[in-house]
């Protein structure tokens, strides 16, 4: 990859993580579910889709997908919540959380990648 490929790459990544902070703060208010992170996840997904659907290896597709998506997306979070939400007894509120956000997540990318690449 290129300098103006990492650039690229980091300046999206630079208003994901921003996006995902504003979103995230505003939805996970003291809530059982946290919904911030569920929401900019299956939003990433569903426009992770997209893109990748339209303009895979492109510039715009480093940008929006590796930069953006991949800054407001959190694997590790939804980890962390997933544990903090069984440590704290709610077994099957974080069985039901991580299982729909998989199983979600990979029907919001495909269907949309799917329908684009076609």
């Amino acid at each position: 990859m290129t300098m103006l490929g990492w650039l690229t790459v980091a300046a999206g990544g630079m208003i994901g993580s921003v996006l995902r902070y504003f979103i995230s703060a505003k939805l996970n208010r003291e809530r059982e579910f946290p919904a911030g992170t569920f929401a900019v996840n299956m939003a990433g997904a569903f426009l992770a889709g997209i893109f990748s659907g339209l303009a895979a290896g492109s510039p715009a597709h480093a940008f929006v997908v590796y930069g953006i998506l991949g800054a407001l997306t959190t694997f590790s979070t939804w980890h962390a919540e997933t544990l903090v939400m069984w440590q704290e007894g709610r077994r099957t509120a974080s069985v039901l959380y991580a299982l729909s956000t998989l199983v979600l997540g990979i029907i919001f990318y495909m269907i949309p990648f799917i329908y684009v690449a076609s």
